[in-house]
C-alpha cells in the first residue's frame, strides 16, 4: 500500500488507502467504549477554518487599523506556518466541546489564549506589543515520581528521587511564564497525576490566558480525576502509547497494566470533554507502514484529536545506545505526517505533529524561541532532549535567562 497516491481518482485513492481492521488490538481495546471521531469532515473543517480566519483577520485589523496591512500580515502568518508545518493548506479541524483545534500546540478557538498567541506571532512581523518572544509551548515537569520504568525515559536519572519543587515553586514558574506570555503549558513528570492536588491548585490559580495540558501514561486518569481536572481548567491530555500491540507497549513501559491505563484514560478524558492526544516514541523496531496505520486507526477509535510523533534520542535511559532511526524511516514518518494532515483519504483520522520534521524544514523552534522545558528541579532547558540546563526559575532576572537560552540555541540541531 503506497503512502502517497498521485494522479489517481478519489475512488482509486480510497481503495489504495484501505486501513486494517484492528481484530488483534487486544482485549483492552474491546473493553473500552467505541468513541466517535472528533475530527470534522472536510466540509465542516472548511467552514470552521473560514470562521477562524475571519476572526483572525478582524483581530489583526483591529490592531493594525488598516485592512490591506491586515491581509498582508495574515499572509505572512500563513507563510510562517507553512515554513514549519508543510506546504499544504490546512484542511483538517477537530472540535471538542465548543472549541476548534487545527494544530496540537496552538490554543483552541475561540479563547483568550488563541487571541493572545496569534497577536504575539503578529508582533514578530509588525511589532504591536512588548512580547516578541511570547512562547507557544512550555513543558513543566512537576514530579520525579513514576510507577513505570519506560525504555526511553529522558528523566531517568531523576526518577523517583526526592522532590525539590513545592506547590509554591510550581505556581511561581507558571506565573512567570504567563507574565511573559505562553499559549500552551504542559505538565509532565515523572507521572504528573501522582501530584493531583498540586495540579488542581496550579490550574485553579492560573490566569485564563493559557491552554493547559497534562502529559501522562494514563496512570490515575480515572473518571473522577478527569472531571476534577476539567473543572479546574485543563484543556487536554497527551497519553503515551508506544505500540499497537498491548504486550509490546507494556514491555516498553515496564508495567503490565500500562496499555489498559491508556484505554481507560482516553475513555475518561473524552467523556468529560478533554482534548485527547496520543504520544508515540517511534522506535526503529516500530516504524513500518502497517504499524503506523494501525496506530492511526487505534488513535481514532480512542477519540484522539492528535498523534504526537517523537524520534528517540540517546538521552536519559537511552544514553549511550544507538537509537536513531534511519533516513528511510524518517521519510516514512514524514509521508505519514503529510498524508494524515492533508490527504482527503485520511480526513477521518487524527492530525499528526512531528517536531523533527519541522526542525529539519525550518530549524529548531525550541530554546525559548517558541518552546522551552523546565525539569523536575526547576532548571530551564532548550527542550526535554537537550539535557543542558541554563538556569533555574528562582533567578532574579528570568527574562535574561531565557534570552541566554535563546542565544545558545538548541544543542541537538
Amino acid at each position: 500500500m503506497p503512502l502517497l497516491a498521485k494522479n489517481k481518482s478519489q475512488k482509486a485513492v480510497d481503495e489504495d488507502f484501505q486501513l486494517p481492521v484492528l481484530q488483534d488490538a487486544g482485549p483492552s481495546l474491546r473493553k473500552g467504549k467505541q468513541i466517535n471521531s472528533v475530527v470534522l469532515n472536510r466540509w465542516q473543517s472548511f467552514w470552521a477554518m473560514g470562521r477562524i480566519r475571519w476572526h483572525l483577520f478582524l483581530l489583526i485589523a483591529g490592531r493594525l487599523h488598516h485592512p490591506l496591512k491586515a491581509m498582508q500580515a495574515m499572509r505572512t502568518l500563513i507563510q510562517t506556518r507553512r515554513k514549519f508545518l508543510g506546504d499544504s493548506a490546512l484542511s483538517k479541524v477537530v472540535k471538542v466541546g465548543e472549541r476548534y483545534y487545527y494544530e496540537y500546540n496552538t490554543p483552541g478557538w475561540p479563547s483568550q489564549a488563541f487571541d493572545a498567541y496569534h497577536l504575539a506571532e503578529l508582533s514578530r512581523i509588525a511589532p504591536i506589543q512588548e512580547k516578541p518572544f511570547y512562547l507557544k509551548n512550555v513543558i513543566v515537569a512537576v514530579t520525579k515520581k513514576c510507577a513505570l520504568r519506560c525504555e526511553h525515559c529522558f528523566e531517568w536519572d531523576a526518577l523517583n528521587g526526592k522532590e525539590t519543587l513545592t506547590v509554591a515553586n510550581l505556581q511561581k514558574i507558571v506565573q512567570q511564564f504567563q507574565d511573559l506570555g505562553v499559549g500552551q503549558l504542559q505538565f509532565s513528570g515523572g507521572e504528573p497525576l501522582l501530584r493531583m492536588p498540586a495540579l488542581l491548585t496550579l490550574l485553579k490559580t492560573a490566569q485564563p490566558s493559557t491552554d493547559f495540558w497534562v502529559l501522562t501514561s494514563g496512570h490515575l486518569l480515572t473518571l473522577a480525576n478527569a472531571q476534577s481536572l476539567k473543572e479546574a481548567g485543563l484543556t487536554g491530555v497527551t497519553i503515551s502509547l508506544d505500540h499497537v500491540d498491548p504486550k509490546i507497549h507494556n514491555q516498553f513501559r515496564g508495567f503490565a497494566a500500562a496499555y489498559d491505563w491508556v484505554v481507560e484514560a482516553a475513555n475518561n478524558a473524552h467523556q468529560v470533554g478533554l482534548v485527547v492526544a496520543l504520544s508515540l516514541c517511534a522506535t526503529k523496531s516500530f516504524i513500518s507502514e502497517e504499524n503506523l496505520f494501525r496506530y492511526a486507526e487505534l488513535a481514532r477509535q480512542l477519540g484522539a484529536a492528535f498523534i504526537q510523533v517523537l524520534e528517540p534520542r540517546p538521552v536519559g535511559h537511552y544514553t549511550g545506545q544507538e537509537v536513531a532511526i534511519t533516513i528511510e524511516q524518517q521519510k516514512l514518518l514524514e509521508e505519514f505526517y503529510t498524508n494524515l494532515n492533508y490527504h482527503p483519504a485520511f480526513q477521518h483520522l487524527p492530525m499528526v505533529v512531528y517536531y523533527d520534521f519541522q526542525r529539519r524544514r525550518a530549524g529548531c523552534a525550541a530554546a525559548a524561541d517558541r518552546h522551552v522545558y523546565v525539569d523536575t528541579d526547576g532548571r530551564l532547558h532548550a527542550c526535554p532532549f537537550c539535557q543542558k540546563p541554563t538556569g533555574k526559575f528562582q533567578i532574579n532576572d528570568f527574562q535574561a535567562t531565557l534570552a541566554s537560552l535563546r542565544l545558545g540555541g538548541c544543542p541537538v540541531v
